[in-house]
């Protein structure tokens, strides 16, 4: 969701950030893709071939916690490596964000099974509120298309029987008071 995020924000939204050389969009959007995705799917590989983990899926609730640990703590490097960097705020506390959201997740997961995948989508719906609330950019088309995407998302994992509805609620509001709490009282 952070790349998402960053792609969104760099291509939808360009009135709120502009570059003089038009490859750093690109570039910190690359950056973000290795720290955020291929470096915990590399970790995931590793759980999976050391047979830490059955499946990529993680569909086990007790084998979710290395991998939520693992991913917090490369997220919260990757949150610590762009702050130094000079990437806008906004990208910054949308990683942050993502950050906390992981590791309340891990808390959850101790007792209960919830949504990951919805908690994603909660913070993005969350923080592009903010965005628009706070920071007046943005546009509501694209607020409803990613509550549209977050429907079709948490309908999606409800047919496939990986949560119950309670799970999915659970992380989509969960993903959104983080990431909007977190960025109204940063922002604001």
């Amino acid at each position: 969701m952070v790349t998402y995020a960053a792609a969104v924000h760099f291509f939808l939204i360009p009135s709120e950030f502009t570059f003089r050389d038009p490859s750093i969009p690109w570039r910190i959007i690359g950056m973000l893709l290795i720290s955020t995705v291929l470096i915990p799917v590399t970790a995931l590989l590793f759980l999976r071939k050391t047979g830490m983990i059955k499946t990529m899926q993680i569909e086990d609730q007790k084998e979710r916690n290395w991998p939520l640990l693992i991913t917090a703590l490369i997220y919260f490097g990757s949150f610590y490596i762009i702050q130094k960097s000079g990437i806008p705020v906004f990208i910054q506390l949308f990683t942050l964000g993502a950050t906390l959201g992981i590791l309340i997740s891990l808390g959850i997961n101790l007792k209960w099974k919830i949504s990951l995948h919805m908690i994603g989508m909660g913070g993005a719906c969350g923080g592009m509120a903010v965005e628009m609330l706070l920071l007046q950019v943005g546009d509501p088309i694209i607020l409803g298309v990613l509550f549209l995407l977050a429907g079709l998302l948490g309908t999606a994992r409800l047919y496939l029987q990986a949560h119950s509805p309670a799970q999915i609620f659970a992380g989509f509001f969960t993903g959104f008071a983080i990431q909007f709490g977190l960025m109204f009282l940063m922002l604001s």
